[in-house]
């Protein structure tokens, strides 16, 4: 099991090294944002 959490650490890691990571989450919040306002 710790062997499977330090692939996933390394993992998630290199992840958020990239700018890729960010534009995913900007790019997620700003249409779950959009979505929430419109459907109220």
């Amino acid at each position: 099991m710790t062997n499977i959490l330090a692939i996933a650490q390394k993992e998630l890691k290199a992840y958020f090294a990239s700018p890729i990571a960010y534009i995913v989450i900007g790019l997620w919040a700003l249409l779950y944002g959009y979505f929430y306002t419109f459907i109220l």
